[in-house]
């Protein structure tokens, strides 16, 4: 029994090493404005990323997750092909779309023992083309 909590234990470390620190943006961070839908090709399938003013979710030391005004379109089967996501923007530019709840991730974990270190991560998808956006005023 000791051994398979010190397992359990040593895992769940593990994991939570190998993903990034999230924290809520801060306050007065301005969404982006996708003008117009995007199709969006990854390795393991499609998305559609709506148009509308993406909301600044949570950011890690990398970059900021935008959440889209309305669920992904995807040809999963799993949400009759609509997820809760958006867009990934990188500090340095580079763009993944994602799906999933970092906000849902900072709040659970702010007392866990894990830290800021979440095991629930979104799932993110490196894609193309490049979706143009703009900031948004407010």
């Amino acid at each position: 029994m000791k051994h398979l909590l010190l397992s359990v234990f040593t895992s769940c470390l593990l994991l939570s090493c190998a993903t990034k620190d999230l924290e809520h943006c801060a306050p007065g961070t301005k969404g982006i404005i996708v003008a117009q839908e995007v199709q969006c090709t990854h390795k393991d399938g499609k998305l559609t990323l709506p148009a509308g003013l993406y909301q600044a979710e949570a950011q890690s030391a990398k970059g900021i997750y935008y959440v889209a005004p309305e669920r992904l379109k995807t040809t999963g089967i799993i949400r009759d092909g609509h997820e809760r996501g958006g867009l990934f923007i990188a500090n340095e530019g580079w763009q993944w779309a994602w799906i999933g709840h970092p906000a849902f991730e900072v709040e659970e974990n702010k007392t866990s023992i894990l830290g800021k270190r979440g095991i629930i991560m979104p799932t993110h998808f490196k894609f193309e083309p490049f979706v143009h956006y703009t900031k948004a005023k407010k």
